[in-house]
């Protein structure tokens, strides 16, 4: 079981309420899709050069 690693009450009055502070486990991102709307059908995005027409690797662009 995980320890907190703060503990303490918060009081509101004449209740009292305890609570812990504990580390992230598990590091989370959200992914959503774009949608066409009226079909659903999922939309992607390419990074193409313009000149080729080739598709670039994220690794391979810089700002400019």
């Amino acid at each position: 079981m995980a320890r907190p690693v703060w503990a303490g009450n918060l009081s509101f009055g004449l209740v009292s309420l305890p609570v812990g502070l504990y580390t992230a486990t598990d590091s989370h991102t959200i992914h959503f899709h774009q949608l066409q709307r009226g079909t659903s059908d999922r939309v992607r995005n390419r990074r193409v050069n313009e000149r080729t027409g080739d598709e670039v690797e994220l690794d391979d662009i810089v700002k400019g």
